[in-house]
């Protein structure tokens, strides 16, 4: 996993519109390996956020955001795939709302997205 936080002045400089995406799991699973930490909580759904980023640390507006349930018959391996899976699809969806012009602002810090 890569994390990069972006300053505002990186942001500003580029000038550009940046999507973010992560995990569900925060800010119940914090730190070093929060899949794990889930797992063994037995958690039953897990979900991904994409979002614009903003020079506050994952508080921009969102996008997309995508749930998936899981059950006591998980793995440790086939709960992070399937995390890594639903980041993936959220993220997809995110770029393809972007793209065709679909992601509107609201307000201050959300968006609409048709």
């Amino acid at each position: 996993m890569f994390v990069q936080i972006l300053s505002g002045n990186f942001l500003k400089g580029y000038g550009k519109d940046v999507i973010n995406i992560h995990h569900g799991l925060l800010p119940s699973f914090k730190g070093g390996h929060p899949s794990k930490q889930a797992f063994d909580a037995g958690v039953k759904l897990i979900g991904a956020t994409s979002h614009f980023v903003t020079d506050q640390l994952d508080a921009g507006p969102i996008i997309e955001q995508m749930v998936e349930r899981v059950s006591h018959r998980e793995t440790l391996q086939s709960f992070v795939l399937k995390s890594e899976d639903l980041e993936k699809q959220c993220l997809a969806k995110a770029i393809k709302s972007y793209c065709e012009l679909r992601v509107l602002p609201y307000e201050e810090n959300k968006t609409v997205v048709f």
